[in-house]
């Protein structure tokens, strides 16, 4: 669809100046990184952009372990940075691998699929996994947990995202994501993301979300739960992905209905329990 009632655009070149775009240009303004999703949903009532390209928003930094993504990045640079391809045995990575075609790549951008809140984002449930922390702008810098962006929507109304940080893995850590799609470049039917932490054999952390159910990206709690303090093994992973899809409320949609969906929370939170569990195993060897 074209954005055909354009009556303004703007490429401010700090935070402040874009922040004051948006507010003055009114109901019809949006914020603009790469705008691939504005173009497909464009509509009538947009009437000004306000493009963040000129913020210096786009880089990735190693921080003492912790890995910071500005919210411009594109899918294709960080899939191509050494820092984020080493990050947790290179989940972010065998994710991004999963999304789109090369040529979205090269245009979308990690902070716009987060903002987008889109049911079926990839980059949303292992972001969640893996414990983000997002920075904002609204006139003053606030940082929150990543799941707070989803909480509530006002959070991002009147605000820019300008940074994501995944927090360094402690020794013991191990993460994995599942995507099942009826094709390569589709989005997903269903995904699962995994992050474990262990003592020993014994795990003492888990985070597990199933995403495209077809709703946002939500906790498995109870087989998360189950997993705590318990050895990994092939028993634990069963039960805790059987826990998973009795917990995990599925519905239908075109590309499969809720009883189809249900199955597959338990086939991907199985495959990616293995799956982070032989990580670990892997890194301690």
């Amino acid at each position: 669809m074209q954005l055909t009632h354009l009556q303004s655009y703007v490429r401010p070149a700090d935070l402040p100046s874009a922040i004051d775009a948006l507010r003055s240009g009114g109901r019809g303004t949006r914020l603009m990184a790469a705008g691939t999703d504005l173009v497909l949903s464009g509509s009538d009532e947009i009437t000004g952009l306000v493009d963040l390209g000129g913020l210096g928003l786009s880089y990735v930094e190693d921080r003492d372990g912790a890995l910071a993504i500005g919210a411009t990045t594109t899918l294709a640079d960080a899939l191509e940075n050494d820092a984020i391809r080493a990050y947790l045995g290179g989940v972010i990575v065998r994710m991004l691998e999963r999304v789109g075609t090369p040529l979205l790549r090269n245009a979308a951008t990690i902070g716009g699929n987060l903002v987008r809140r889109q049911p079926w984002s990839d980059v949303i449930p292992l972001f969640l996994a893996l414990d983000a922390t997002v920075t904002v702008f609204d006139g003053e810098h606030r940082t929150m947990a990543i799941g707070g962006l989803y909480e509530r929507a006002a959070h991002l109304t009147g605000a820019i995202l300008t940074e994501i940080l995944l927090p360094r893995p402690p020794a013991g850590a191990g993460a994995a994501f599942w995507k099942f799609a009826r094709s390569e470049v589709d989005v997903a039917t269903l995904n699962c993301a995994v992050r474990l932490q262990t003592e020993g054999d014994r795990c003492t952390g888990a985070r597990i979300y199933v995403g495209a159910t077809p709703r946002l990206a939500v906790a498995a709690s109870a087989a998360e739960a189950s997993l705590l303090g318990v050895d990994l093994s092939d028993d634990a992973i069963a039960a805790a992905a059987r826990s998973a899809a009795g917990e995990i409320e599925t519905g239908d949609d075109l590309r499969g209905d809720a009883a189809y969906r249900t199955r597959l929370v338990r086939v991907g939170v199985t495959r990616c329990l293995e799956e982070a569990r032989s990580r670990i195993t892997e890194v301690r060897l």
